[in-house]
């Protein structure tokens, strides 16, 4: 469908809230709030980030894919046991997401060719680490997650130090000439001395943060910042960098605490869907513990993204989109030629896009209120 805009001006005075709308429409400007999170949201965050997930895995397991399938089993079954052994309900629940908590934090161990290039006291640390995970797997008590976390973060410490003070190869050095070495030990020492700060730090690397944090740094820098800086001068720029730095570590922060949710549920899920502790099973229940996953964390940025936005308000080009309209919908209040021209350009915009938004809609029925001043039987 094409919209044909054929304006009557003649003598005819226009509602303010129509030639408002059709300013806003012609320069970009959404009619309507979009704060809700959708469906549509989620699935598509779920879809992005799977790609991510589905990318590491296959890097991880390169060449060793019938390996790590029978590892994907061996956990499966393990889970399953776990469940079993809990008298299955909700304490079998309970007791799947401390051994799940647990498997994840014996998953960050290194493995024995990288311990074996480590000082002695560091691989004593990672023993610790795996001794506290096996009690706390077997327990699920508090204190046994809190004691493996902390150690944890004390062994990443150590181990960062032992890399920079034997750094080899182009990333190595690089690493130690930047301080990103230095940074990685004083902040897993820092964190080992809060139960919360440890288990925080464990989840974000965990669940995939440090990955999160460059691709939504990058895509704030190159939608936001960088325009900003081009289209509004480096005032407004600076005022964007501020804003989206808090958006990105909301969005971060909520997908690490969404996704590592979404884990334990699909644990739980994974342990006690028919097939359990099969290969079949392990197959199963590792792409629905893998979707909770993605759901949660696409769930928990988006809305923790969104609770940023309303404390450091709009983005600086919205500001400026919004100004804009304003002007332009002032200007076409008295002066019809000018109304002529917002209404043509909304009319564009609307043939080039389609009628499927709400915005669309609104649109539509302004462009044919001012067209046609009569009752327009479709406008809201």
């Amino acid at each position: 469908m094409t919209y044909n805009y054929n304006p009557n001006f003649s003598g005819v005075t226009y509602s303010a809230y129509d030639i408002e709308n059709l300013a806003k429409y012609a320069t970009g400007v959404a009619l309507t709030n979009k704060d809700s999170v959708g469906v549509s949201d989620v699935v598509t965050g779920a879809t992005g980030n799977l790609a991510i997930q589905g990318a590491s895995w296959l890097r991880k397991n390169w060449g060793h894919y019938g390996d790590a399938m029978k590892t994907a089993k061996g956990s499966a079954q393990a889970m399953r046991d776990v469940y079993t052994a809990a008298n299955k309900g909700v304490q079998g629940v309970k007791a799947v997401a401390n051994a799940s908590q647990a498997a994840q934090i014996l998953a960050a161990i290194p493995d024995a060719e990288k311990l074996a290039t480590m000082s002695d006291n560091t691989r004593k640390l990672y023993e610790s680490v795996r001794s506290a995970a096996e009690q706390l797997s077997s327990t699920g008590s508090a204190r046994a997650a809190e004691v493996a976390n902390r150690r944890l973060c004390q062994a990443n410490a150590a181990a960062a130090k032992d890399a920079a003070s034997k750094a080899t190869g182009f990333w190595g050095k690089l690493g130690n000439k930047l301080g990103f070495s230095k940074a990685s030990s004083a902040i897993n020492a820092a964190a080992a001395k809060s139960p919360v700060a440890s288990k925080c730090l464990n989840e974000f690397k965990a669940q995939g943060g440090t990955a999160m944090l460059v691709i939504e740094g990058a895509t704030e820098a190159i939608t936001n910042v960088v325009p900003t800086f081009k289209k509004l001068g480096a005032k407004a720029g600076m005022k964007q960098v501020g804003k989206s730095t808090v958006k990105t570590a909301a969005s971060v922060g909520g997908w690490v605490a969404g996704a590592a949710l979404g884990t334990k549920v699909g644990a739980a899920i994974g342990s006690i869907i028919p097939g359990a502790g099969t290969a079949v099973g392990a197959v199963v229940g590792a792409a629905i513990g893998s979707l909770c996953s993605l759901i949660g964390g696409s769930l928990g940025s988006r809305l923790a993204k969104k609770g940023a936005e309303k404390v450091v308000g709009k983005d600086e080009l919205v500001l400026a989109q919004e100004k804009q309209a304003k002007q332009l919908a002032e200007e076409a209040k008295n002066n019809k030629q000018v109304l002529n021209q917002v209404a043509v350009a909304a009319a564009e915009r609307l043939n080039a896009e389609g009628y499927g938004t709400k915005d669309a809609q609104m649109a539509y029925n302004s462009l044919a209120a001012i067209a046609t001043p009569q009752t327009n039987p479709f406008r809201a």
